[in-house]
């Protein structure tokens, strides 16, 4: 069985270590970005096959980034993790789901495991 591929973006460079070795724990590729403009040449580069993303973000803030990567037609599935206002962003942009910050490890396995489980 493939290993999911996860991109994970989130301007915090301690809670993107967080993210990915919990995730990689649960069998997760994972791939890091730091800003949205970055995240948008990784996503081209690695085909990833869901995106964790933060809203606040120096660069390409979160929502900049998912209206972009839909204008580009990219309908990877998006979940958004923030501490502010995750529920009502991903209503807003229409995204696959969300985590709001602070979050148990679990819990976050588990939304991606159901999104991706949905998206096939």
């Amino acid at each position: 069985m493939k290993l999911a591929r996860i991109l994970v973006i989130d301007d915090d460079p301690a809670v993107n270590r967080m993210i990915g070795a919990t995730l990689r724990s649960h069998g997760f590729s994972v791939a890091s970005a730091y800003d949205g403009s970055t995240a948008l040449d990784q996503v081209e580069s690695q085909d990833p096959d869901i995106i964790i993303l933060d809203l606040a973000m120096p660069v390409m803030d979160g929502r900049t980034f998912f209206r972009e990567l839909r204008a580009r037609g990219d309908r990877t599935p998006v979940l958004i993790l923030s501490a502010f206002g995750a529920r009502d962003a991903a209503r807003e942009l229409r995204a696959d789901g969300y985590v709001q910050k602070p979050f148990q490890p679990d819990e976050l396995a588990e939304k991606i495991r159901s999104v991706l489980e949905h998206a096939a």
